[in-house]
Formats: structure tokens, sequence, C-alpha cells
């Protein structure tokens, strides 16, 4: 009976050859290859974050360490003095700090923040005064913080996020418990919930869950720009940010040249999450991302192959999936649907889980739609660049 079997399978790859020629077969194995490789990314890299525990990962150093948060504010914003910085002076923490800049002129803006300040001793404000000539970068600002603030662990958060818990800066403590380097998740809020808005969502879904993939296997290349943090010596010892030249990179450029796997603590924790508010129209998100992404040119090869195969292999499965639907005998169109069905289960199980791990919700019943064209829709995303480059330190 096995010989039997052999031989039909000889016979059928045979018949293959016969009729479709070596092009037709190249196409079956292109196919199971480019299964593996998603299973690989699936089930094997994606799954790493669903595993990671810190507390049984890494081993504790220190005890408690106060923490020094540090937020650069450019500009006035009253959703910052109403809903943002209460939500940061209101942290379950036995010693912390908030260290604000300012870069803004404002005297009314400025004013209420010291009235702030006033009533909270664990605040401090510092304001720096910037104009058309003079451009004040996002680092030259956390170059003040940094030098304001009183405690070693540093940790950095931005205008428009928000923790998703008061236990946010005692989570992030247990990370610099057990590192010098501290990266967690942010997810991004849209106010409208629509087709376009989880388009956007899913697109930073992926950006984030690459990194954090990489992070938890001692590859760190990227942080959320309000959700990282790093000790003062080592940033002293590496005589501060690097790419002075560009106003962004501080939390994926810098932390390339810092971070490793032993200094890296990933905390997966969701009280260690920051909410991000983002700008529901689709173009001004694109122009907003197009310019935070002018940085990836910078990124290590490795990270870019690592975010590009999988998007690669998508396509190219979905491609040569189609393909042998179409063209090939019926034998192969039934495994090539079998193969698309047990993809798209694994896909769905996977980014479920993993999503949740990475504190988004709801993505199972509309995720099909951002698997099938989400290649297509990030190519499109990047093929171009910001309008703006980013500003100069001058």
């Amino acid at each position: 009976m096995y010989a039997y079997n052999y031989l039909d399978v000889i016979q059928f790859f045979y018949d293959i050859l016969q009729h479709y020629s070596w092009q037709g077969l190249s196409l079956v194995l292109l196919v199971v290859i480019l299964f593996f490789v998603q299973l690989h990314y699936y089930a094997v890299a994606y799954n790493r974050i669903i595993r990671f525990r810190l507390l049984r990962e890494r081993p504790k150093r220190r005890e408690n360490p106060p923490i020094s948060v540090i937020v650069a504010l450019r500009g006035e914003s009253e959703r910052f003095l109403v809903d943002e910085l209460p939500t940061l002076l209101s942290q379950e923490y036995s010693t912390y700090e908030v260290v604000v800049v300012y870069i803004g002129g404002d005297t009314d803006y400025y004013d209420e923040l010291q009235r702030i300040r006033d009533n909270h001793s664990y605040m401090r404000l510092t304001k720096m005064g910037g104009n058309e000539r003079l451009y004040i970068s996002t680092k030259q600002a956390l170059n003040v913080g940094i030098k304001s603030a009183q405690y070693d662990s540093l940790l950095f958060t931005t205008p428009g996020a928000t923790p998703l818990s008061n236990e946010w800066v005692a989570t992030m403590a247990k990370g610099f418990e057990r590192g010098s380097v501290v990266i967690a998740p942010a997810i991004p809020h849209f106010e409208r919930n629509n087709l376009a808005t989880f388009i956007m969502r899913m697109i930073e879904h992926n950006m984030l869950r690459n990194a954090m993939a990489r992070a938890v296997e001692g590859k760190p290349y990227y942080a959320p720009r309000s959700n990282y943090g790093f000790d003062r010596n080592l940033y002293e010892r590496t005589r501060g940010y690097n790419h002075l030249r560009i106003d962004i990179g501080e939390n994926d450029l810098y932390l390339q040249a810092i971070a490793n796997a032993k200094r890296t603590s990933v905390v997966m924790s969701r009280h260690a999450i920051t909410v991000e508010e983002r700008i529901d129209m689709v173009s001004e998100w694109v122009e907003q991302m197009r310019y935070l992404g002018h940085a990836r040119q910078y990124y290590p090869t490795a990270a870019k192959r690592f975010t590009s195969r999988e998007l690669g292999s998508r396509a190219l499965f979905f491609i040569a999936i189609i393909t042998l639907i179409v063209a090939m005998p019926l034998e192969i169109k039934l495994g090539a649907v079998v193969l698309l069905l047990l993809r798209y289960a694994l896909v769905l199980w996977s980014s479920h889980r993993t999503a949740t791990k990475l504190g988004e919700s709801e993505i199972a019943m509309r995720y099909w739609i951002y698997d099938l064209f989400g290649p297509m829709l990030e190519w499109m995303l990047w093929s171009k660049k910001s309008r703006n480059t980013p500003r100069i330190w001058k």
C-alpha cells in the first residue's frame, strides 16, 4: 500500500510536468516555501511576544528605582492640561517625578503649568522659547529635561499620549529593575471607528508587532515615542542622542545605538501600555507616518529585511495561490485552497493573541481585510517620502 501511494505521488508530479512543465512544478514549490515562511512569522516569531514574560526572562538588578518621567510639550495643548498631565501626576508609585519641558511663548499657558507645578511637589517645569528663526528640536528639549531630572531612570512620553493605567510608572519600573533600556507598547486611538481607521490601526499594529518580536528575541530596533526609557549613566556614556541633524529618531535611531539583548527590558503588561491620539483624516495620518518614517532609511539591514520579508512573502503567497487556483488541475486547486485556509486560521489565531497582548482588541472579524490588502497599502504608504523634511538642528 505504501509503495502504491508512493507511485501515485510520482505519477502525480509526472502529470504536472507533462501538462505544465517545470513552471507548474516550480509554482507549486514556491507556494509551499512561501507558506512555511509565513508559518515562521506567525507561529514562531510573533508567538515569542505571546510567550514572553519579563519577570521570568530577566533577573532583578535593583529594587524600586526612582523614576523621572520626561515630556517635551511643543505649543499649547488644552488636552495636555486637562487629561494627560493629571494622569501622569496621579500615578501610583512611591518615588517619581514628572518633568515638563514647555516649548512656546504663551504666557497664560505657562502660568497655568506653573500653577499645576506649585500644587505638585514632584513636578518640574522648564520653559524654552522657540521661534521661526531659532527652531528648538525635540532632542534639544529632551536634553534639557534630562538635565533637569533628579532621578537616573528616565522614562519618556509625548503630548497626545496617555497611560492606560495609573500603574504605568510602577510597571515600567519593573523594567528598570532588570535593565538599563526599557521598551513597552503604545497603541493608536482614533475618534471614529470605520474601515479607514481600522486599516491605519492595523498598519501601526504590524509595525509594533514586528518591533516587539525582534525586541523579545534580543534584537531591539524601535520603541514607541510615548513609551520608552533608559538610564542616565548610559545616556552620558554614549554622549547623548545621535543623528542630531534630524528632529526624529530619539526612540529608534538612538535606541539602536544603546539597546542590546543584555540591557533591554521589554515590558508587555497591560498596565505598561500608553494610548496615542491620532488624527482621523487619512491624508494627515499618512503625512505623519511618512515624516516619522524618514528614520527608517537608517535602520539596520536585518530589521528592514525582517519587516519587508513578511509583507513580501504574504503578497507573493496570495498571487501564487490565485495562479494555482486559476491555472492548475483540480487536485492542485484543492491543495491550494487547503493551504490558504490553514494559513489564514494560523494568522487569525496568532494575530488575535498578539494584538490582545499588545493592547489591541476586536480585530478578528475584519482582520482579513488588512491581511489581504496590507502589503499593497504599506507599499503605497512607504513608496513616497514626506512632503516635509525633518527639521534641522541648528
